[in-house]
């Protein structure tokens, strides 16, 4: 019979594997929503011949989509709300470039609500238009 009792190891748990998973976990949460949120505004700009490239960094983006409902910066946006949230804008920095996206199907009226609500702020109104293939 032997006196001596053996202690066990105390078990350690390794955290890094699991640290390592929910970094990964974190980003590919991210990058889905940024994608979700690209998805969410299926607007195809109409052609034209001639036009500039880019846009500046300092612009606003106001989508419309097929159905006639207005995006401020890829959040829905009711038209009073446009008018007023461009106004706002304008007096925060005025001269400000507003590129408006139009889906090519959209309804006309949408598009120029939108046009008329950027001129009335005294903004800079824009529309994206695609090249021809």
């Amino acid at each position: 019979m032997s006196l001596v009792v053996t202690r066990r190891r105390r078990a350690d748990i390794n955290v890094v594997p699991l640290i390592d998973v929910m970094v990964v976990l974190v980003f590919f949460l991210l990058i889905s929503g940024r994608l979700e949120q690209a998805r969410t505004m299926a607007i195809v700009p109409p052609t034209a011949s001639a036009g500039s490239e880019g846009t500046p960094a300092t612009t606003l983006v106001v989508g419309v989509d097929r159905d006639g409902k207005l995006y401020l910066e890829g959040k829905e946006i009711a038209a009073d709300a446009l008018s007023k949230a461009l106004v706002d804008h304008a007096l925060k920095s005025p001269g400000t470039e507003v590129v408006i996206v139009a889906d090519e199907r959209s309804l006309t009226g949408a598009a120029v609500h939108a046009l008329d609500a950027v001129a009335k702020a005294g903004l800079k109104p824009r529309l994206q238009t695609r090249q021809p293939r």
